[in-house]
């Protein structure tokens, strides 16, 4: 597997943790307010944990905030890069070489072939 491949797959990891995250969320908060609607095993499992239960709606929470920021940051990130590599103009592109750069490191292989592969058509040498 490539090097960095897996960045590429940022945005269906983090929207898979953060299902998990706020299905754990809401599990807790039906606890919290003593809801007969949890099942027996999630309530079975809610008991064995104890008190850890707190810190556990906490971690859930903080999970939550977390893959929000990273699934909203990857697609403000690409779609930026996706702006910036629409020009045409070499002028424009040349300007913001070093942002596209460092987005394409954070994206993945595949952005960065095809930031070289924009290099290539437009004549750019860095």
């Amino acid at each position: 597997m490539e090097k960095g491949r897996l960045r590429e797959f940022t945005i269906p990891i983090s929207l898979v943790l953060l299902a998990i995250s706020i299905f754990v969320t809401i599990i807790s908060l039906i606890y919290f307010f003593n809801l007969a609607v949890l099942p027996v095993q999630f309530s079975d499992f809610i008991n064995f944990t104890g008190n850890y239960i707190y810190y556990i709606f906490a971690l859930s929470v903080a999970g939550d905030l977390y893959f929000i920021y990273i699934f909203v940051s990857t697609l403000e990130a690409r779609r930026k890069f996706e702006e910036l590599m629409s020009t045409d103009s070499k002028l424009a592109f040349v300007n913001n070489v070093r942002e596209l750069e460092k987005m394409a490191k954070k994206l993945g292989p595949t952005f960065r072939g095809r930031l070289n592969r924009k290099k290539e058509e437009l004549k750019v040498k860095f």
